[in-house]
């Protein structure tokens, strides 16, 4: 009897800890409810690695990189505009070699060559690492101190060597959490992939590392472990819960947009999150925007609703309804064709600017700006007048590289800091 006790009492421990290490999901508030993928590029730097990035940075997409050494110890500048843009690189060894062929110490020297080139870089400590051909078998995985990522979407971009038919291997294979496969050493692959991106985004997928693609999906990665995907499973954290987008609000102080989100807080012009939070790297989005710009512009919450009643997709009982009807009403915002205002969707900076733009024309402020962007090329024909305006103005200006990345989605900090521009 003792020892029948002492079963039932050792199997209910472990149902107790079992659950104890499930995560809490029974609310749902864990679930954002965003589609992810992680676009990743191996074998390269190469010499199409810069217009790939370009492409990247238009728009505002993040991936991984899982770069050889041999290509990679011949574009250092490459690996570290690669971090420095907010992209994951990552191990994918020096020499491309099988290594289920290679000695315990050969993967060691093919491994810790190229980790010395990511850290050089300003990349992980540890990187993420591919291995070539997806082989990695007891020794390699004896010898690996970092996860193994391999994929779940593979276009074969290697074998056709055809932009559009990456492109559509690309789409035919892509879940939510997938994992994709692409060599940044063709040009096919490189157009191909922009291609296919571009069609994502507009089906609402949200491109991210593989490291935020498995954080967001509760995935704590694990040395040796293979991971081919991170689907959805009951875990779907906002970008501003981990990444880039995350920051250590006890550290608020140190943050460079401090000061202006403070002033911004102090006149109003912004308000902290639902939950109380500063969240100076999360990005804003239209309605966000819209709201802010009215406060700036002293509307209060008592403005009429009828405005926003123009769009199918605001909700009137909404806290932003009151600034979107105003944003409506004085021309700033006009919404899309199908009659949405698509409220929750990421403002991009061309959006802002056309939206400031329009802001300063009530007051008959129409000063244009030279676009002397390396990108002005990028900037879409309705929003030309309204980055110029911007730039006249002086409240926009380009990044280091010299351009102004119309596509790219803002932060809090950001429109905090051209709201005290605007204010002088």
């Amino acid at each position: 009897m003792k020892n029948i006790t002492r079963i039932l009492s050792a199997a209910l421990a472990l149902c107790l800890l079992a659950a104890l290490c499930l995560p809490a999901r029974a609310d749902g508030t864990q679930d954002c409810g965003a589609k992810l993928l992680a676009i990743t590029f191996d074998d390269g730097p190469g010499k199409y690695t810069g217009a790939l990035l370009d492409g990247l940075a238009e728009r505002g997409v993040h991936a991984t990189f899982f770069v050889n050494g041999v290509n990679a110890s011949g574009w250092p500048e490459t690996l570290k505009r690669i971090v420095n843009e907010g992209h994951q690189l990552a191990n994918h060894t020096y020499n491309h070699k099988n290594l289920n062929t290679c000695s315990a110490q050969t993967v060691a020297y093919e491994i810790s060559a190229v980790q010395a080139l990511i850290t050089a870089a300003g990349g992980d400590e540890n990187a993420y690492i591919r291995a070539p051909y997806g082989n990695a078998n007891k020794t390699v995985k004896s010898v690996v101190t970092a996860p193994l990522i391999y994929w779940s979407v593979d276009p074969e971009d290697w074998k056709y060597r055809n932009a559009e038919t990456v492109r559509s291997n690309i789409e035919a294979g892509v879940f939510d959490g997938a994992i994709i496969l692409v060599h940044d050493i063709y040009k096919t692959s490189v157009d191909g992939a922009l291609a296919a991106i571009d069609d994502l985004l507009a089906e609402g997928y949200e491109f991210v590392t593989v490291r935020d693609l498995l954080l967001r999906r509760g995935v704590t990665p694990e040395a040796a472990t293979v991971y081919y995907s991170a689907k959805n499973n009951g875990i779907n954290l906002p970008a501003d819960a981990v990444g880039e987008q995350a920051f250590d609000e006890s550290r608020i102080e140190t943050h460079w947009g401090y000061a202006a989100m403070k002033t911004c807080l102090d006149y109003g012009w912004m308000t902290l999150t639902d939950t109380g939070e500063w969240k100076p790297n999360a990005f804003v989005t239209r309605a966000e925007f819209a709201a802010d710009l009215a406060r700036f512009a002293g509307i209060h919450t008592l403005y009429p609703l009828e405005g926003a009643a123009r769009f199918s997709d605001v909700d009137l009982t909404a806290a932003d309804a009151p600034y979107l009807a105003w944003a409506a009403d004085s021309g700033i915002v006009a919404g899309y064709d199908d009659g949405t205002f698509r409220p929750e969707k990421t403002l991009t900076r061309e959006q802002m600017a056309v939206m400031l733009a329009r802001y300063y024309a009530r007051s008959g402020v129409t000063t244009q700006g030279s676009l002397d962007f390396a990108d002005a090329a990028k900037i879409s024909g309705w929003a030309v007048d309204g980055v110029s305006v911007c730039v006249g103005l002086g409240l926009v200006q380009g990044d280091p590289r010299g351009r102004f990345l119309p596509q790219s989605r803002l932060t809090r900090a950001q429109i905090a800091s051209i709201l005290v521009r605007m204010a002088g």
